[in-house]
């Protein structure tokens, strides 16, 4: 496991560490999730079987070893930085739905004389997992309570009611978050501040909802879940049509601010595959396109609107090395021979 800080001015990595303290074993980490102020990794039970290379079978062994999360300041620049803490059971995250901070901060006399972080984080869990194609394993979105001060983790689950994985939240606005106060069981509330506590919480109000892939039996997606944050509970659950299978729900958020979720399915029966869009808000289906071919659902999809594309565009395009492609061939001959002759040259 390897972490690295990218520098968009630079345009290089400008931190790179190992944040696992041995290398007695490879967990299979997919991804990492981040908060305001920190990067969590985790190291769960199930490792990689290098053997498998060897002599056949699956690269991955589910173990008894626990579930440890790593906390790793953004500031970070060495393995020595990362807080390491153990959940004291077995299981593994894949996909995170997301993850926060939750502060408490106590006051004398108008003066700051102590500060709480917990770290919030929303995954499906699961006990057992085993990275086989021939099985159909069983996660659940749980919630876990990250205690920097005492060290400690605790798990909570959210709903056991469907099998769900492959998160996914909606991207962020091009505007400031607003920021609201904890999480609390009724409703948003605004920050609590009286004379000696102040708590607040960085979940923003556009953070509000997360999704889902649910997964059929057979292991397939059948359909997804929407995930309330902020009341901690499953809010609601849409499933395809009787013969359909899909993909990966894909999010997108329009130019007026309204979130779309976008995924292909494909109809068994009628070999016929789809686009569906549907509203996010109210799960209503806004339109179905009708393929011209069979399209793979698969999963891990992103939408990418036509001014981001553009700007892509625009960025590589106007990038040196593009400029220098678009020189004919005797230009691009003389700034050659000009620059060999510079490294040539002796003071």
């Amino acid at each position: 496991m390897k972490i690295g800080k990218y520098n968009s001015k630079q345009q290089a990595v400008s931190t790179y560490l190992v944040p696992t303290p041995s290398k007695e074993h490879v967990s299979f980490a997919h991804c990492i999730i981040t908060t305001e102020r920190y990067i969590i990794v985790w190291d769960c039970s199930v490792h990689f079987q290098t053997d498998a290379l060897f002599y056949g079978g699956s690269f991955f062994k589910n173990t008894k070893h626990s579930l440890k999360f790593g906390v790793i300041p953004k500031d970070a620049t060495s393995r020595d930085d990362v807080i390491w803490i153990d959940s004291n059971e077995s299981g593994a995250i894949v996909h995170p739905l997301h993850a926060w901070e939750e502060v408490e901060e106590e006051f004398e006399d108008g003066n700051l004389i102590s500060s709480r972080t917990v770290i919030k984080v929303w995954s499906p869990f699961s006990k057992d997992l085993e990275l086989d194609l021939n099985k159909a394993n069983t996660f659940h979105m749980v919630e876990y309570t990250i205690d920097l001060q005492s060290k400690s983790v605790t798990r909570e689950v959210i709903d056991d009611t469907i099998n769900s994985e492959f998160s996914v939240m909606p991207p962020r606005a091009k505007l400031a978050s607003s920021f609201v106060a904890a999480p609390s069981s009724s409703a948003l509330s605004e920050i609590k501040v009286d004379s000696t506590t102040k708590k607040y919480s960085t979940l923003s109000y556009e953070d509000r909802f997360g999704f889902t892939a649910i997964l059929g039996d057979e292991g397939h997606f059948i359909g997804y879940a929407k995930w309330d944050l902020v009341h901690r509970c499953l809010d609601s659950t849409v499933y395809y049509g009787k013969d359909e299978i899909g993909g990966e729900p894909t999010v997108l958020r329009a130019a007026d601010n309204m979130i779309y979720i976008g995924c292909y399915t494909y109809d068994e029966k009628e070999s016929q595959s789809s686009f569906i869009i549907y509203d996010a808000k109210t799960n209503e289906k806004v339109c179905r396109l009708e393929m011209p071919h069979r399209v793979p659902y698969g999963f891990h999809g992103q939408f990418i609107s036509r001014e981001d594309l553009e700007m892509h565009f625009e960025y590589h395009e106007n990038r040196p090395s593009s400029k220098l492609k678009e020189e004919n061939e005797e230009e691009m001959y003389r700034r050659l021979v000009q620059q060999m002759m510079t490294m040539l040259t002796f003071p």
